[in-house]
């Protein structure tokens, strides 16, 4: 079973607060919806009741009409408008909530009005505003020209008027009804819900950015510091809080442990290569000493017989330096010791290591091309440690070279770092010898001691620096790089 690839802190912010603003969104449509559409049924059926009520007061003009014989316009002023309104209170006395009457054009005025279940409502108007009798005039030019029942609707406030109006003789009758709509109602008195809707999706919308940024701040901080890990692993994590807080303790925690396995595994690599070394310098120092210990017994004889020669001596003397040599790398290889350790110029440091290896130079016939830059070149070095380790890669270089052949030098700043490149125009290490070339003891000259690229290492290692090689035909290539300036756990 595949699973989707995970997504962002950010993109999952997004889609909970896009998810969020649609729930809002669509409950006020619903609401919205059921609103109107309830506005609707409630309108309807008001407007059929008007309806009704005017056919029922028409219906009752007209019987009142054909039972007194003449059309009811014709009486009086005062006794049409008591025999108005006595039909309109008898008719519309069953219509709650509807008011009604008669409008006569001739005079431009309203006859008969009545509102009989007026006192059955709390919220009724009695009489008729000035925006109902216009409404009534409105419904009365319509229906005079239409010779047929009209109705229609206008707005007073947050109230609908819907009304109806039908011709009856030289008179039009009316009926009306005030509908309160609901927008207005829920808008005032449901308003606060809504508020409180969108005012917890704002707060859950802020609450789900507020985790995302403190993720996003805690994972930022915990990428920095893992990043920096790599290159100084004495860097510990700020504290984050939070669960996050948490995996940064527990990455401290395996990275002091890193160190503390780091450091016996390195005490146990060197105590190792000690051990090599140890078991093989018996071997090494033998030599030497059974030279001299032969030239010295042929010097006895020779004295004897009062023949003695001063090559003896010398062959003594150089057995004793090959001896001091020995020791001195396997002394260095076993506690290299920084006491000259400044930031200063490598151009000086690596033209004394060329002139100490002169002379095998000259022996050769190799020359040694030097290439380094107009100014200054500065690292962070013991002086005379890197001049021990550019001595070691010269030689070897030296000697790989073909006689009359050409060992290049040069030395150049690469982002922070100072690069040295000993290059060689000799043959390429073979490949079962690559994986041993820094190994203690490790050799394949005839009175090599297999520990000066060993040394070289170990030396360069305390430095914060570098050393590795590259060999194809033709030639190989050391590669010694060095910190400009000290690291923190160089300095600590």
């Amino acid at each position: 079973m595949r699973f989707p690839a995970p997504v962002s802190f950010r993109a999952q912010a997004f889609i909970i607060g896009a998810a969020s603003l649609a729930v809002v969104a669509l409950a006020a449509l619903i609401v919205r919806d059921v609103v109107f559409t309830t506005e609707a049924k409630l309108l309807g059926d008001a407007l059929r009741r008007c309806e009704t009520a005017c056919r029922e007061l028409a219906s009752q003009v007209r019987e009142r009409a054909a039972y007194a014989g003449d059309p009811l316009e014709q009486l009086p002023r005062q006794a049409l408008e008591i025999s108005l309104k006595g039909i309109s209170s008898t008719v519309l006395q069953a219509f709650p909530g509807i008011k009604g009457g008669m409008y006569l054009p001739a005079e431009d005025a309203v006859s008969g009005y009545a509102y009989p279940t007026a006192e059955e409502e709390p919220e009724a108007r009695p009489g008729l505003s000035g925006m109902e009798t216009d409404f009534i005039r409105t419904l009365a030019a319509r229906a005079g020209a239409a010779d047929a029942m009209v109705s229609g609707s206008d707005w007073e406030n947050r109230d609908l008027i819907v009304g109806a109006a039908v011709r009856s003789g030289g008179m039009v009758l009316w009926t009306l009804r005030r509908v309160p709509v609901l927008r207005y109602p829920l808008i005032g008195t449901h308003r606060w819900w809504l508020i409180a809707l969108g005012f917890s999706t704002l707060l859950g919308v802020g609450g789900i950015v507020s985790i995302w940024y403190r993720l996003h701040s805690g994972v930022r901080s915990i990428q920095k510091g893992l990043r920096r890990l790599e290159d100084d692993f004495s860097f510990r994590l700020p504290s984050v809080r939070g669960d996050l807080g948490r995996v940064a303790r527990d990455i401290n925690l395996m990275a002091e442990r890193r160190m503390a396995l780091e450091q016996k595994l390195r005490q146990q690599d060197r105590l190792a290569a000690l051990g090599k070394v140890v078991s093989g310098v018996a071997h090494e120092v033998r030599n030497p000493l059974n030279s001299i210990k032969l030239t010295l017994q042929l010097l006895e004889r020779r004295l004897k017989k009062g023949v003695a020669a001063s090559t003896e001596v010398a062959e003594c003397l150089e057995e004793i330096d090959r001896l001091d040599l020995i020791v001195g790398r396997l002394l260095a290889f076993g506690r290299p010791v920084m006491t000259h350790r400044h930031v200063q110029d490598i151009a000086p440091v690596v033209s004394q290591a060329v002139k100490m290896v002169h002379e095998p130079m000259q022996k050769k016939e190799v020359r040694i091309d030097l290439d380094l830059p107009r100014g200054e070149l500065r690292a962070d070095v013991d002086a005379p440690q890197i001049v021990q380790v550019l001595i070691n890669l010269l030689l070897n270089a030296i000697d790989a070279s073909p006689r009359e052949g050409v060992v290049t030098v040069r030395a150049e700043a690469e982002g922070g770092r100072v690069s040295i490149r000993v290059a060689d125009g000799g043959s390429r290490i073979p490949d079962e010898v690559r994986p041993h070339v820094f190994d203690a003891y490790y050799t394949t000259k005839e009175n090599g001691s297999g520990l000066g690229l060993a040394v070289s290492r170990e030396i360069v290692a305390n430095h914060g620096g570098s050393l590795q090689f590259e060999s194809e035909d033709p030639g190989t290539t050391f590669i010694l790089t060095l910190p400009e300036e000290r690291g923190a756990s160089d300095a600590a």
